[in-house]
Formats: C-alpha cells, structure tokens, sequence
C-alpha cells in the first residue's frame, strides 16, 4: 500500500517491483526477488519458475497492473509456484486501479490416479500405448496435481522420455497451403500425439477436436489427451478423422472414430 499511494496507479509493472523491493529491504524483510528455478524430473527439466517475490517460508506476493479484474490464468499461476515452492499462501496483487486491489489465495495439494483401460481397437500399438500411460502415471503418483498446462506437458515429455521413447515438442506440419504450422501436441516416437491440459475441469469436446486436427495434418493414426485437473486426472483415446466432412463428437463421450 505505501508503494501503491507514492508511486500511483497504473504505471509500468517493474516499477513496483522495484520500489517494493527497495522497501522490503528498508525493513528488513528477508525475501527473493524473481528466483529462477527449474523442476526437474528424472534428469529431465519440464519447467522454470519466476515468480516476482518469495517471502521465504511464509508466502509467494505476485504484482500485476491490470485494467480489468484479476483472471483464473493469473490463480494458476500463483498456484502452480505454490506448489513449487512447497508455500500454501499466496497473494495477488494489482497496482493498475484507484486503490491497490488485493487478492489473498490458498493452495492446497491433491493426488489423483490415472484410471485403468484398455487401448481401443484403433490403436496400431497398444503396448507403446501402455508404456506411454505407465509412465505418465508414476509421474503423477510422484508429483501430484496442481502444476499448469505448461508444467506438465513438461513433465509428460520427462516422462516419457526417461522411459526411452522419442519425444517430439511441438511438431510443425504443411496446413492446406501454410507450412510449418506448429501444433501444441507431443508426437511419441513418429507414431501417435499427446495433447496435454490442466487445472480445468475436465476433457473436452474442443480437446478432442483439437487433437483430431493435430492427427489430421500430422498423418497420425492415434493419439491421447491427457488431463491433469484441480482434484481428478484422466486421459482419452483420439482416433484420425477418417471421413471427409466429419464432425467432433459430443462431449462426455470417451472415443472418437
């Protein structure tokens, strides 16, 4: 508040940075200022973390300077560096309004399991299907939920990584007459594509169809979504779409053919 009421509102972001800085210091605060971290996993790093400040073993403060209400991207990331961390506290704090909005948060750990099933019949190798889900589930029985999108697309490549297989980050393909066309997905081994989402609340319709896409311009017969979410995880087999004109099916369903 005493930066907010001399510097104003709605200036650039690393000037509160700075002056908070500056008197957290003055008052003998023991704090980190933007400490770069990165999580590994078997040898592997899957993410780096910068968060603005770490109160060491009592909170995590992150500043922004917004025109609108804080938003859920900003929640994720401040739990995701909780979890980091090992801190239940954070705060959100925005230097872009009249007077300074705050926004106190609690994290809280959860474990989950990946269900068992069996690989569809559309699925060319079920046993690399196998190794991909075994991996991914001695990942989550060791990391636990709470990390972001980016975080445990990480952690899946890591993963399936350690386990021997090939991972591709973000293959490009040729999309009608537009080359090199990034897609979001892991492709494993030149065979199948992992699309990997977090902290929402469940598979979607869209995911599916995003990941049918990816299938599509990546000439791939299969592929996997993978879901992390706020208390469950759980995954869905996705098959190329074969039909011309096809349509995604509805959601709740578990299958595309």
């Amino acid at each position: 508040m005493k930066v907010h009421s001399s510097v104003g509102p709605g200036l650039d972001e690393e000037i509160y940075h700075q002056e908070l800085v500056a008197t957290l210091t003055a008052a003998g605060i023991s704090h980190l200022s933007k400490p770069r971290r990165e999580l590994v996993y078997r040898g592997i790093v899957a993410d780096t973390f910068e968060p603005d400040f770490v109160i060491e073993d009592h909170f995590i403060p992150e500043l922004k300077c917004l025109q609108g209400a804080f938003a859920a991207e900003h929640l994720v990331q401040l739990f995701s560096y909780c979890k980091f961390w090992r801190l239940r506290t954070s705060l959100l704090v925005d230097f872009g309004k009249q007077s300074l909005m705050w926004k106190r948060l609690l994290y809280r750990s959860h474990s989950a399991n990946l269900p068992e099933t069996t690989p569809p019949g559309f699925v060319s190798e079920p046993a690399l299907a196998a190794t991909i889900i075994q991996a991914v589930s001695e990942c989550l029985n060791e990391i636990g939920l709470g990390y972001r999108q980016t975080t445990w697309k990480g952690l899946v490549r890591a993963a399936i990584q350690a386990a021997g297989h090939n991972v591709h980050l973000n293959p490009t393909a040729t999309v009608l007459s537009h080359a090199h066309i990034t897609m979001s997905s892991l492709v494993i081994n030149n065979t199948c594509a992992l699309f990997v989402t977090a902290l929402t609340d469940g598979i979607t319709a869209t995911d599916r169809a995003i990941l049918q896409t990816h299938l599509r311009w990546l000439n791939l017969e299969w592929g996997i979504i993978l879901h992390f979410g706020k208390t469950t995880a759980d995954f869905s087999f996705v098959q190329h779409p074969r039909k011309k004109g096809f349509q995604p099916i509805q959601e709740g369903q578990q299958i595309i053919y």
